[in-house]
């Protein structure tokens, strides 16, 4: 008989995961290897087991489950979405999701999502979920899920004063220190909120609001005076579209 696939399931409310390890424990396809209670946990712990499938709320402390799919190394496991947000059905199967459950459910409709896994397990090639990311990649940024010193951290907006790329990185500077993100400045620009976030030159973005004051520089450009003290350059080829979003000025 072959191995079960490895289940991981990721769920804020223990008495659902209760359920869930209670029904699985029946289907001899699958075997549980552990449990998560918020996205932070779930990107760990399905790094380090793993898994083949994944059950994945979607609202959850932390992160969104669609962001932690966005922060998981590839190949990715299967996904069935667990979920008592109905709203959330569309962009769970544009992202390739194997099933979607509403909460509440029963064994039976469980049961069919499983078969659904185990077939789409016993297909599939390594690569075929590759195209989930490149969905979800679409989703609206709410915060950044960032590298601390304790682990992962997920980064609220509303603490980034500007994100610098630098080689291949992209530097978001913080009051309470640097953290490094490796993605292309350009795709965070264009998943971040225009009316908080704009660009000043072509390697930074800053935080609007945390703008306090412009000052003059050298051959045009000026100089942004940020919360906390820290200062960028604000390129005189942005200088006008930065004046209209921050509201004006001379």
């Amino acid at each position: 008989m072959a191995e079960p696939f490895r289940v991981l399931v990721v769920d804020d409310e223990a008495p659902a995961r209760s359920k869930l390890k209670r029904m699985l424990a029946s289907d001899a396809r699958f075997t549980w290897i552990g449990e998560a209670a918020d996205g932070l946990d779930a990107v760990a712990k399905t790094r380090s087991l793993k898994p083949d499938l994944l059950i994945l709320d979607i609202q959850m402390p932390g992160l969104t489950g669609f962001e932690v799919l966005e922060a998981l190394p590839t190949p990715l496991p299967q996904i069935i979405f667990s979920t008592a947000y109905d709203q959330y059905a569309l962009n769970a199967f544009e992202a390739s999701a194997v099933d979607y459950l509403l909460k509440p459910y029963d064994g039976e409709r469980l049961a069919r999502a499983l078969d659904r896994a185990a077939s789409l397990l016993g297909a599939r090639k390594p690569d075929e979920l590759k195209g989930l990311l490149s969905r979800v990649a679409h989703l609206p940024l709410e915060r950044l899920l960032v590298e601390g010193e304790r682990g992962l951290e997920a980064l609220p907006l509303k603490a980034i004063l500007r994100l610098e790329a630098e080689g291949k990185l992209v530097l978001v500077h913080t009051e309470k220190g640097v953290f490094e993100v490796r993605r292309a400045l350009r795709d965070l620009e264009a998943r971040l909120p225009p009316h908080r976030f704009t660009r000043v030159h072509r390697s930074t973005l800053v935080a609007l609001e945390a703008v306090q004051r412009l000052e003059p520089w050298d051959h045009g450009d000026g100089l942004l005076v940020l919360r906390g003290g820290s200062h960028c350059v604000l390129s005189r080829t942005y200088r006008a579209a930065f004046l209209e979003r921050w509201g004006g000025g001379a």
